[in-house]
This record gives C-alpha cells, structure tokens and sequence, in this order.
C-alpha cells in the first residue's frame, strides 16, 4: 500500500515536460509569434507581457535593441529547442523577429521570420 503513492507519483512526473530556459516560447508556433509581434505595433512592453523578461538583451551600433528567448523542452521524446529573437528600434516597436525550432527527431530546422 506504501507503494502506490509513490508510483503514481512517478507516473505524473514522467508524463510531464520539463522546460529549461524561457518557458514562455517553448509552445509558439509561427502562426501564434505572427500573431503576438506585429511588426511596428508590438512594443517591448508587449513582448514583455507575454513572453516575460528575455535570456539576453543586446544592442547594436545603430541603436536596435535585440531580446533573446531560448528554451529547451526535455520529455520522453528527445529535447526540442526554440529560441525566438526579437529586433526594436529605437521607437520600442518591434521591427523583426526570428523564430527557430530544432526538432532532433525530424532532424530539420525552421526559421521564419518577419
């Protein structure tokens, strides 16, 4: 009898995903990242909103500011990485993006962008 609250356990914890990184990319889809960053509408406030606090947030010489996202989905399947970039200009509007997906079971990488 001991045993059994202990498998079930077991049994919900195997059946879930682990993320690690930015939890928030890790179900996006082209579709949904068009819907959610439109270009020259989608402020950093927006982004931040959804997608919560970036990886990383650099900057070039021309002044674009560039949030990095990156996550790993580790479940029974081999891991799965996404990792989204995101271009404002020095509006605070959003001005490209870059959505990459690397399925190791498919073997293949897809990078649509804005």
């Amino acid at each position: 009898m001991r045993l059994l609250p202990g498998a079930m356990v077991v049994v919900l914890v195997s059946g879930c995903a682990f993320v690690v990184g930015d939890a928030g990319i890790i179900n996006e889809t082209p579709a949904s990242v068009a819907q959610n960053i439109v270009i020259g509408k989608t402020s950093k406030a927006d982004v931040a909103a959804k997608y919560g606090i970036p990886s990383s947030i650099s900057s070039d010489s021309n002044g674009v500011e560039i949030w990095s996202y990156g996550s790993t989905a580790v479940d029974q399947a081999p891991t799965a990485h996404k990792a989204l970039e995101i271009h404002f200009g020095r509006d605070g509007y959003a001005m490209y993006y870059l959505l990459t997906e690397v399925d190791p079971q498919k073997r293949r990488q897809a990078t649509p962008a804005q």
